[in-house]
């Protein structure tokens, strides 16, 4: 093992010709006499080690970075290096089918039942590897890896195919990288460096026009611990506290082109592939050269390229991108506000009927649906709010839910900010509509940007008065609409579904309608987005609890699991007794009734007898002989 310090000061420890697995990772260090805070950890809660197989590579930048790549129309090696460097982009799809081929593997023979499986391999993607998150700029382009060596292969190979080699294994504070270099083939220089053959044990190994990646560290943090559930065939993630911390290791791919040298693609080609990165916690690329926020990206990029019409995307999470995927959105609001144009802005095309002013809207919901950037929308055009609430109308929005059920979903209060918000009014009713619980998946959706002079934070100045307990009390954040029909701005669209999306994927607003508010079967009651009332007084002073001594039930942990085993046994008749071992206690979790919880509501003091014992008692001292 080596040693050096890179071109951003780091030192950095790396043994050559190999892609190392951490075991010999690991042997190599100790031979080395290095001390490391990480490597070395034991203790590391289970987690998965999937095989990926990736299709698309991804290259961030700086700003200026963006600048120079615009204005080169390419991808140059830089800081005295003949490299061009990429990693490798794990996609949501890349994910779900790495989850699948773990699962066929840890239940070989067994059909995996994958309509129950719940997507859980995004909980362990925790290092940056996989993190929507940059830490070497705020722009990041991913193209697909065969655009890319396509590229490489006609200007740098003379359209023979490039070679891969092993080039090295780099150890960081925390990171473990391994490099796989690509050359041309008649570069005699990497001749010394072993090719990467297709070898199954292998980390990384390119087949069939991809990589094929197998990390053994693709947690940065572990916060779940891996759970098998045998008799269910299914895997799953249980969350532990404190988080461990171990290493990270990713896969690097340097493209040799020598020094100050392009690889070359379209504008069209940058463009599309392009999107912005949120910065990560620690961040090698701040230097001052990045917009401060999205919407200093997006002007930066529309002065890049002017003619280009679509909108500057977001990079998204994986539990954003895995968690929701279809979208309901309800729109809401006073009449006249412009619910309808919104609906038709949001779609694209005439979809709902509008009519404008105050005394506007129908009396009946209007459900349209359209494909939008990849993901299925369905918006719900409700009537009119009024004061006070016409319990037809409710019936009537919750009718249309239903028709739509299941959907993650979200309602989208609309406003105007040139006319008067009824703050107060709007408040009372949603919640009487919808229950309190509405907010946590509420969207303030302000229309007719154009009226909205010279900014729309002047007239949120203005109106903050009105506005201040809904917006800041009830709802966190909101997004601008010009809902005009002759307005066409696909990014404003963009920014709403990916804000929408967001907020239901961090709130856990996942929700099938079968789970909390009611089937197709049973339909859709508002009342059930609210929480539990506990008691508001002291139960035994309520007169219509009698007079008696009451005694309750009392479970034990043993008596838990015994119950456990039985309910197996009924359920599984003929299950092998050996299988028994590997089931987890389970129960438990079931059991948040205050029936079975440690807390009490009726004082801080508990008897627990046993059973016989007390009817002993009862006996000798109450019964009368026949």
């Amino acid at each position: 093992m080596q040693t050096e310090t890179n071109r951003r000061g780091f030192t950095q420890h790396f043994v050559e010709r190999r892609l190392l697995k951490l075991s010999d990772l690991q042997k190599e260090a100790r031979d080395a006499g290095l001390d490391h805070k990480y490597l070395y950890r034991v203790y590391i809660p289970e987690y998965p080690k999937p095989e990926f197989q990736v299709s698309l590579l991804k290259h961030d930048t700086t700003g200026s970075g963006l600048c120079g790549i615009r204005e080169d129309e390419g991808f140059k090696s830089g800081y005295g290096e003949s490299f061009i460097w990429w990693s490798l982009a794990v996609g949501p799809e890349e994910v779900k089918d790495a989850e699948l081929r773990l699962l066929e593997k840890t239940f070989p023979g067994m059909e995996v039942e994958a309509a129950e499986q719940q997507n859980f391999l995004w909980r362990f993607a925790t290092s940056p590897a996989f993190q929507e998150t940059s830490r070497l700029g705020s722009f990041r382009f991913t193209f697909p890896l065969q655009e890319v060596l396509s590229a490489y292969r006609d200007q740098y190979c003379c359209g023979a195919q490039p070679v891969m080699r092993m080039y090295r294994t780099v150890l960081y504070t925390q990171e473990v990288m391994h490099v796989v270099l690509v050359h041309s083939p008649a570069n005699e220089e990497f001749s010394r460096l072993p090719l990467l053959t297709d070898d199954p044990d292998a980390v990384c190994v390119y087949r069939d026009g991809r990589f094929i990646w197998r990390p053994e560290a693709m947690c940065a943090n572990h916060r779940y611990k891996l759970i098998h559930r045998h008799q269910t065939r299914q895997m799953d993630a249980c969350s532990i506290n404190p988080p461990q911390f171990y290493v990270w290791d990713h896969v690097a791919v340097a493209l040799h082109v020598g020094q100050n040298q392009m690889l070359k693609f379209t504008l069209d080609q940058l463009r599309t592939n392009l999107k912005f990165c949120q910065p990560d916690v620690v961040n090698y690329g701040s230097n001052g050269e990045d917009p401060d926020d999205f919407d200093g990206a997006k002007r930066k990029v529309k002065r890049l390229w002017p003619a280009w019409s679509g909108p500057l995307e977001m990079q998204s999470s994986l539990k954003q991108s895995l968690t929701v995927s279809d979208v309901q959105l309800v729109l809401v609001g006073w009449p006249g506000v412009g619910k309808s144009s919104s609906g038709n802005t949001i779609l694209g095309r005439t979809a709902f009927r509008t009519s404008g002013g105050p005394n506007s809207g129908g009396t009946r919901c209007c459900l349209q649906r359209a494909t939008i950037f990849s993901r299925e929308v369905t918006i719900i055009d409700t009537p009119g709010l009024s004061a006070p609430l016409d319990p037809e109308v409710r019936k009537e929005i919750f009718r249309c839910i239903n028709l739509s059920a299941p959907a993650a979903h979200a309602v989208l209060l609309v406003l105007r900010l040139d006319v008067t918000t009824r703050a107060e009014e709007t408040v009372k009713l949603m919640e009487e509509m919808f229950g309190r619980k509405v907010w946590s998946r509420t969207l303030i959706l302000f229309t007719h940007q154009d009226r909205a002079e010279p900014h729309i934070q002047n007239q949120l100045q203005q109106h903050e008065a009105e506005l201040k307990e809904l917006l800041l009390e009830k709802v966190d954040g909101y997004q601008v609409l010009n809902n005009q029909p002759d307005h066409q701005d696909p990014q404003q669209v963009w920014d709403l579904l990916h804000e929408v999306t967001k907020r239901l994927s961090e709130h856990n607003c996942l929700l099938n309608w079968e789970e909390k508010l009611g089937s197709v079967d049973r339909p859709l009651q508002p009342d059930s987005w609210e929480e539990p009332q506990r008691f508001k007084q002291d139960p035994l002073q309520d007169e219509n609890i009698p007079n008696t001594d009451l005694l309750v039930l009392k479970l034990s942990p043993e008596e838990m699991k015994d119950a456990e085993l039985r309910l197996l046994e009924k359920t599984f008749p003929d299950q092998m007794e050996e299988e028994a071992a590997e089931q987890q206690n389970f129960l438990w979790r079931f059991a948040t009734s205050p029936a079975f919880l440690e807390t009490s509501r009726l004082g801080s003091f508990r008897f627990t007898f046993p059973l016989q014992e007390v009817l002993t008692a009862y006996r000798d001292q109450v019964s009368r002989p026949l």
